[in-house]
């Protein structure tokens, strides 16, 4: 977890670099080459989320709210990690509707989140 968070503020910190000034604006090819952008961000970004979870069903879980009731990985905690995503998708889609040159952080963010879910699901198939 505190490796995820290291890479996510990473990721944020090198971003920032795109954001423009207040004063600028993006002309409409650039704003919908961001959107698109983004659009096409969510499909790894759900796609890790869901192979993460494929990989750690039925394995004990640390993490306490993902956890059942006999410690393992089970649907209870599959619901709510797809669930989070789903929200997560839903807060960036309100975001970028309100302030669309936020749409190519968040599109490298979650470029960045999908990387790292993945590895974290290639290690619990190692490990399986």
């Amino acid at each position: 977890m505190r490796l995820f968070a290291v890479v996510l503020i990473s990721a944020i910190a090198a971003c920032a670099a795109d954001l423009p000034a207040a004063h600028e604006t993006l002309d409409d090819t650039a704003r919908a080459a961001a959107l698109r952008s983004w659009k096409i961000s969510l499909a790894p970004l759900v796609a890790s989320q869901a192979l993460d979870a494929s990989s750690s069903y039925g394995m004990r879980e640390l993490n306490p709210l993902l956890a059942s009731a006999n410690g393992g990985f089970e649907m209870k905690g599959a619901m709510i990690k797809l669930g989070f995503t789903g929200a997560a998708v839903g807060a960036e889609y309100l975001i970028v509707r309100k302030y669309p040159h936020t749409a190519g952080i968040i599109a490298k963010l979650n470029w960045t989140c999908g990387i790292v879910t993945t590895g974290f699901a290639i290690h619990n198939y190692a490990i399986k």
